[in-house]
């Protein structure tokens, strides 16, 4: 699955299921007021007088810097995306990323990403161990991130290991690669214990064919092999676990072991954030917990990789990123990345959101949001040109100041009784994720969870642009 699991408060752009009805209804949905008039326009004298204006194609170092300077205190600042498909966003949070390694804010790049995807990328950038285009290209990796942003800024972060001192590392902290993971994590059982790698290889059955080069896709095989195979891997991912928490002192002591913990790691959060997306799951089991269950892990896993002084950029999507959530959300029991983060971190986290007015992005096209699990299998990209720059969206917000493009730190909003107002208005963002409803984008509908959130919530810093592109896709053969 190359995004986020789907609940309510359109949190879940980024979409795997529908948060059920009964569990939406547990709180009563927020009355959707819109800003008044009088309202928007002191938001936006505000944004006019306090945001930073930048050339959409001709931004630098020096445009940078203020935005830099404010991201300074954070050990962990969490850099999102509106869109996994646009080119804007990607470009400048790369462009952002250099900026923070330079300065010397940053040691480790956090990806949204599946552990074998970012060793390999971290071997490349440290080592220069593979060729980064079949790195890119490889099947670890999400397909919404085969572009030129992310790869230019592979490359970029190669050219600076190679000349400073500071080395900067990459680690990939997502869950939805449960068979690489596995097998990577059996082959290091397999040098220290045998008898157990047997056992535990006949457990995992089918997930880890055997003479296969590398296991497939973990949620292709997830949803269609055979319960009973199923429920036998789903234990064995345990019992693999288990062997690494008593490992004995040799298994230890080799200096593979921690990849390898970590890997047994993910291979169990594969099964646990995938528990009910098969057909024959019961599904009413699914609550609150369930649907924040892989932000819980990817959470866990970015503060376990971070060394004790080490600082990081994590580069995913705005609504992983956010570190907070309306009190629907929290009495449900939800929780993203970003607020797991700020409790543990405090005033050490800090994060960045994304906004825009019109243009197109890249997205696949859903007739509808039901079984998204089942979607993503074989899915491909297309364009896709929807609004947010009608009244209610952000954008339409955003496009009152006559700028091109323009961030802003909600920090500074100055007290008084029409701001104070408008921060709790409710306003669509123009999130999406790999797959996009055309037919139900930014609707509001309290049953599914289609909820627009206040405009300061979430995100110490917006940056907005006008206009929007596709990002610049790589030619990958459609499945």
């Amino acid at each position: 699955m190359e995004s986020g699991l789907r609940i309510g408060l359109r949190l879940a752009v980024l979409a795997a299921l529908l948060l059920p009805t009964a569990l939406a209804a547990q709180s009563a949905p927020p009355a959707l007021v819109l800003a008044t008039a009088q309202e928007e326009a002191a938001a936006v004298d505000w944004i006019r007088a306090s945001g930073h204006a930048f050339d959409p194609g001709a931004y630098g170092e020096a445009e940078l810097a203020p935005l830099v300077a404010r991201l300074s205190g954070a050990r962990i600042v969490g850099i999102g995306e509106a869109t996994h498909g646009g080119h804007q966003d990607q470009a400048f949070k790369a462009e952002l990323i250099k900026a923070l390694v330079r300065a010397g804010q940053i040691d480790v790049l956090v990806l949204e990403a599946n552990r074998a995807a970012g060793a390999a990328f971290d071997g490349y950038v440290r080592g220069g161990t593979g060729d980064p285009a079949r790195l890119v290209r490889g099947g670890a990796f999400f397909r919404i991130w085969k572009d030129d942003e992310f790869a230019g800024l592979l490359l970029w972060l190669r050219g600076w290991n190679q000349q400073s001192e500071r080395q900067v590392r990459v680690v990939g902290i997502d869950d939805q690669d449960g068979g690489r993971d596995a097998a990577m994590a059996l082959g290091f059982v397999s040098r220290f214990d045998s008898t157990a790698a047997r056992h535990l290889r006949g457990g995992l059955g089918s997930l880890i064919p055997a003479g296969k080069i590398e296991p497939g896709r973990f949620l292709d095989w997830y949803l269609q092999a055979p319960k009973a195979d199923v429920g036998k891997a789903a234990a064995a991912s345990g019992e693999l676990r288990a062997w690494f928490a008593a490992a004995p002192a040799r298994a230890r002591s080799d200096a593979g072991f921690d990849a390898a913990r970590w890997a047994a790691e993910t291979a169990w959060q594969a099964f646990q954030v995938f528990e009910f997306e098969r057909a024959d799951a019961d599904k009413a089991r699914a609550d609150a917990s369930y649907y924040g269950r892989r932000d819980r892990f990817m959470a866990a896993n970015a503060i376990g990789m971070l060394g004790g002084a080490e600082r990081a950029a994590i580069w995913a999507h705005d609504s992983h990123v956010m570190e907070d959530l309306p009190q629907i959300a929290r009495d449900m029991g939800f929780a993203t990345l970003g607020t797991l983060l700020r409790e543990k971190l405090g005033d050490g986290y800090a994060t960045l959101g994304f906004t825009w007015s019109g243009g197109a992005f890249h997205a696949s096209r859903l007739a509808s949001a039901e079984d998204m699990a089942k979607a993503s299998q074989g899915q491909s990209l297309q364009v896709l040109r929807l609004p947010n720059n009608r009244p209610g969206e952000l954008g339409h917000l955003f496009d009152q100041t006559g700028a091109q493009a323009l961030w802003i730190d909600l920090s500074t909003r100055p007290k008084g009784a029409l701001l104070d107002a408008w921060a709790g208005r409710p306003y669509w963002r123009g999130w999406a994720g790999w797959g996009v409803v055309p037919a139900d984008w930014q609707k509001y509908n309290p049953e599914t969870g289609d909820i627009p959130l206040p405009a300061t919530m979430g995100h110490d810093v917006i940056v907005w642009f006008r206009t929007i592109s596709p990002s610049r896709l790589w030619p990958i053969p459609a499945k």
